[in-house]
């Protein structure tokens, strides 16, 4: 069974590796026809992006605490330095490893540390991410098709999304009906439970301390892309902003490689036209968009990786395992 899920995550790594592949040649063809990009050179300028880094980072360390109101809801016990730094380090592995590695290394390096078992590590990632996608993908619904009704909205693209995620429904019920009638269903359920403890426990005044940590989170998230674009003169509305966030968690969904490498931008440029923006501006914003939410906390989390938790060895022996 070991071997089975090895080579499915190596599958998986292939197939996210390609698709990235694929995406990013379309993109930089895309690129390569559109105007040179421009980059903030006066003083206001670099004070709009040294904001956008500090309020990302300042959605960063949310991060962490919500993901400490998880831990301690399910018996763990870290410590609120750990916490901040693994969501840093969390940040380095999905950003320059694949098949988004920086969750593995946040499991393998807290367990020891918050006395609790991986499974349960595991559940507070998985709840994290069900409190991201459920409330970006509702974000999303109501500003494409309620506030900003008028938009532009590429309706065959959304269909095929739309198809995919219908699909990863179908094969998801097929395998659990034929781990039905092989016998192995309720062995792979008990091995589950602790993983999704923490999603299902998410309810009364815990719920309700989640839901405003993951609103202050994407809140800040919000003012960072809108102050980025600021930078570089892509006047957007805030409303506009949010759109654009909700589609590329869409996008971001999908398979694919190191920092969401490809889909994530595809999800830019198509927002971006959907709202009737285009050409240097456009890829300015993508470009620096990419630097706000990626080089600093990867910075970030090198040194936390290097002060705190063993360094580049220790974390190639946390993937190997």
């Amino acid at each position: 069974m070991v071997r089975r899920f090895i080579s499915r995550q190596r599958a998986l790594t292939l197939l996210g590796a390609a698709i990235s592949a694929l995406a990013l040649a379309a993109i930089v063809v895309w690129a390569l026809n559109q105007p040179a990009p421009t980059w903030p050179r006066s003083g206001s300028g670099l004070a709009l992006v040294a904001a956008a880094i500090a309020v990302y980072l300042a959605g960063c360390a949310a991060r962490a605490e919500r993901w400490l109101t998880l831990l301690h809801h399910n018996d763990a016990r870290p410590s609120r330095t750990d916490a901040y730094g693994l969501i840093a380090v969390g940040y380095l592995g999905n950003n320059v490893l694949p098949a988004r590695a920086g969750d593995a290394l946040r499991v393998v390096f807290l367990t020891p540390r918050a006395e609790t078992s991986r499974r349960t590590v595991i559940g507070t990632i998985v709840a994290e991410r069900m409190l991201d996608v459920a409330l970006l993908v509702c974000l999303f619904v109501i500003l494409a098709y309620g506030v900003l009704g008028g938009i532009d909205v590429p309706a065959g693209r959304l269909a095929v999304a739309a198809l995919l995620v219908a699909a990863l429904l179908v094969v998801a019920v097929i395998v659990a009906l034929l781990a039905h009638r092989r016998g192995h269903l309720r062995r792979i359920l008990a091995f589950l439970a602790p993983m999704a403890a923490a999603t299902l426990r998410m309810r009364g005044r815990h719920g309700a301390a989640l839901l405003a940590w993951s609103v202050l989170v994407w809140s800040l998230e919000w003012g960072s892309w809108w102050l980025t674009a600021e930078a570089v003169g892509l006047h957007l509305a805030l409303l506009d902003v949010g759109y654009l966030m909700g589609l590329a968690t869409i996008f971001v969904l999908i398979p694919s490689g190191p920092g969401y490498v490809g889909t994530f931008d595809a999800a830019l440029i198509f927002g971006l036209h959907a709202l009737g923006h285009a050409g240097a501006l456009t890829l300015s914003y993508l470009l620096l968009l990419r630097f706000v939410i990626a080089i600093p906390i990867t910075l970030l989390g090198l040194a936390a990786l290097a002060s705190r938790f063993g360094g580049v060895a220790r974390m190639r022996a946390a993937v190997r395992a």
